[in-house]
């Protein structure tokens, strides 16, 4: 009882680093774009998305090196779809997000080409004719490839959006912090996010195993939920400073870091067996989810208050699946 206790204060505790290091985090990044002229959309993609993306990462692929593909997958997946349903949803409601950058336009389809492709390299059947779900090295490094050109697609963004943003950087935008500070607030935030993640993730789930629930539950609900938080706190902030584009972007670029990067690297490091309703099942759910938010998102370049409630009812609808059939 007593131990149950204290994984609950330590999980209150990580929450709390969570938030504020996303509050330091968004802005570090929001200060330095407007320094280097950089748009907030290209900060988002990066620096905020993979910054984010840390405690994926970490958890993957420990989770990976210890023979539990499932939490590692269900990680990923269970991520992506809360960063879309619970993370947008959540943010649309308090502030309707509307898309303003081109940048941010092309890269709808990356998302949802990337979503594509895990799935598909997921089914051995399509490459190797198995019915079975796994990942290899082979597909790993596919994925980082793929990475790799979406890293290459970025630093062009970068270059031509420096011509393009004078004037959304006027005297009343233009940086106002020193560059030592930034430093501070960016890296501080990282660590602060990164530390409150693996402290969530680790009391959490205790808390969780007292339950006796398998590994893919654990994934896609008490990982998935845990490791989202620094992007919920990131993507909220974001949007209540009237940042959209820093907001939709951290979640564009962390799900597309999620997939291509973090199962990637865990591809390489050691085969993963995927239980098959991970990626039939949930998998499908996230491309589901995936495609929604490009509707709503590229429709009218802006995602509503409603639409952010009927991404949140539906991600609640996936909870309670999850639940049913644990």
């Amino acid at each position: 009882m007593i131990d149950v206790f204290l994984s609950a204060v330590l999980t209150l505790v990580s929450i709390y680093l969570l938030a504020k290091g996303a509050d330091y985090l968004v802005k570090g990044s929001v200060d330095t774009a407007r320094m280097l002229r950089i748009s907030p959309i290209l900060v988002g993609l990066t620096i905020v998305a993979f910054g984010t993306g840390v405690p994926e990462f970490v958890l993957s692929v420990i989770a990976t090196l210890q023979g539990r593909g499932d939490i590692a997958i269900g990680n990923i997946i269970g991520s992506n779809i809360t960063n879309i349903g619970m993370i947008i949803g959540i943010a649309a409601i308090i502030q309707r997000l509307r898309v303003r950058s081109k940048t941010l336009m092309y890269e709808f389809p990356f998302l949802l080409v990337s979503t594509f492709i895990f799935l598909l390299l997921s089914h051995d059947f399509y490459i190797y004719g198995k019915n079975t779900t796994s990942l290899n090295y082979i597909d790993g490094i596919i994925m980082l490839v793929l990475f790799g050109l979406f890293l290459l697609y970025i630093y062009r963004s970068i270059k031509d959006d420096q011509k393009s943003v004078k004037t959304e950087f006027s005297k009343s935008l233009r940086h106002k912090n020193p560059v030592w500070k930034n430093i501070v607030l960016i890296t501080g935030g990282s660590i602060a996010l990164f530390i409150g993640g693996q402290l969530f993730i680790k009391y959490a789930t205790e808390i969780a195993e007292v339950f006796t629930v398998s590994d893919a539950f654990i994934g896609l609900t008490i990982a998935a939920v845990g490791t989202s938080l620094p992007e919920l706190f990131t993507t909220i902030i974001a949007a209540r400073q009237k940042q959209a584009d820093l907001a939709i972007g951290n979640i564009v670029g962390s799900n597309i870091f999620n997939v291509l990067f973090t199962i990637g690297v865990a591809s390489i490091v050691s085969p993963i067996n995927i239980k098959p309703p991970l990626i039939v099942i949930d998998g499908v759910v996230m491309l589901f989810f995936t495609l929604l938010f490009l509707l709503f998102a590229t429709k009218d370049k802006i995602v509503m208050r409603g639409e952010g409630i009927t991404l949140l009812l539906l991600y609640i609808l996936y909870l309670v699946f999850v639940f049913w059939r644990m």
